[in-house]
């Protein structure tokens, strides 16, 4: 199946647009109380994906980042806590 780029002219976008910024915000806002070092980058490659459709992402990138960095330092923190005991 092929996908239609965004049509400005008739305003019409693919629906994978809106799933692809649903599932972004999705995942951004669950990866930030679990697994956020898989699911951040996960929202952030959906926030992606919407953007290329022609659909604003930006909530669901800004969360994806957010929690791969909360992610990445309770990584941190874990290694750290286990080293140092």
């Amino acid at each position: 199946m092929s996908q239609q780029p965004f049509n400005e002219a008739s305003g019409s976008l693919p629906p994978e647009a809106g799933q692809a910024r649903t599932a972004s915000l999705v995942l951004g806002i669950i990866g930030i109380f679990f697994l956020g070092i898989i699911l951040g980058p996960l929202a952030i490659m959906q926030a992606n994906k919407a953007e290329r459709l022609g659909e604003r992402s930006s909530a669901g990138r800004v969360l994806g980042w957010i929690a791969t960095a909360l992610g990445v330092a309770a990584l941190i923190f874990g290694v750290l806590r286990i080293v140092l005991q």
